[in-house]
């Protein structure tokens, strides 16, 4: 079954489903193994792992793009994508639907920020006018029908912290009128604010948290009940990653290499399962002449730990 196909049915079924967002293929990966539905792909997280800096409109389209088709190869689960604000104009929007559709991707979200854009719970955010962004859906929306009408088209408004509550409201329900599939109202700021907008949006909503961010962090139960139907740990993988390498390395570098952290650490035969060895394995013995395997590998098994 297409990923497209298969985030359709997750949407159309009853009830909230998490889904954590990555930011390259083994954070991907790792998130499948964990038991997750699908996943989404990072605008700030491929930031940090591809530039080493903060989500500030830095990254092209095809920057992004290759990220996202190398999150797609690596799961076999739905991969959202995260395409910043279509990275410019209305034509700029179909190039970029057209682009993730190719990647893999199950479907994608857009944003109403002008360029260079910010992460969503950064200030200093600036949105372009109502009507050039229902535009910009209008192209997103043909060029998935074009090639894949099963392909995903979220808006995300950015107009809380810009225009105000009312305004992001009324840009959420243009869009609806416009076609989107789901709609992301960023940076919600209260429980109010959450319950209105699923009493007024007549669309599937998703709830983006991140910790310390502008978004109350709601137990998935209290969000579930009160309608949304994705639910999003946006930065929880970045996060925990870049905590639990900083850890293990400032012990390394004031200690040295030791056993005093190895329950923080996959062992070498463990993260073989991660990155699939196994099935590499497999495809050798499949292909290969037996005779170059058996002196490749001096007739030994070659998954260290096995």
């Amino acid at each position: 079954m297409r990923s497209t196909t298969r985030i359709r049915e997750i949407i159309r079924r009853p009830g909230a489903v998490v889904i954590p967002g990555v930011y390259d293929s083994l954070s991907a990966r790792i998130c499948e193994m964990a038991g997750f539905e699908a996943v989404f792909h990072s605008g700030y997280g491929t930031s940090a792992a591809r530039l080493g800096q903060p989500d500030i409109g830095l990254l092209t389209q095809t920057e992004m793009a290759a990220q996202l088709k190398s999150i797609t190869r690596a799961v076999r689960i739905p991969v959202l994508g995260d395409s910043d604000n279509g990275f410019g104009n209305a034509v700029n929007a179909y190039r970029t639907v057209q682009e993730y559709v190719w990647t893999g991707a199950a479907g994608l979200f857009m944003e109403d920020q002008v360029s260079p854009k910010r992460c969503g719970h950064m200030e200093g955010k600036q949105v372009i006018p109502e009507d050039e962004m229902m535009g910009k859906l209008r192209a997103a929306l043909d060029a998935r029908d074009a090639i894949d009408p099963d392909f995903v088209v979220m808006y995300r408004t950015d107009a809380i912290h810009v225009t105000g509550f009312d305004d992001a409201l009324h840009r959420a329900k243009s869009a609806v009128e416009v076609g989107v599939d789901m709609v992301f109202v960023e940076a919600l700021e209260t429980r109010e604010q959450m319950k209105r907008a699923l009493e007024e949006i007549r669309a599937p909503l998703m709830l983006n948290l991140i910790e310390g961010g502008k978004t109350p962090l709601v137990p998935v139960q209290e969000a579930e009940a009160m309608g949304f139907k994705f639910i999003v740990p946006a930065l929880s993988a970045l996060f925990a990653a870049a905590r639990g390498m900083y850890d293990v390395m400032t012990k390394i570098r004031k200690e040295g290499v030791s056993d005093g952290y190895l329950d923080k650490l996959f062992t070498f035969g463990e993260f073989a399962e991660v990155v699939r060895l196994e099935e590499i394995q497999a495809m050798e013995e499949r292909y290969i002449p037996k005779k170059i395997l058996e002196e490749k590998y001096h007739g030994k098994k070659h998954i260290v730990g096995h």
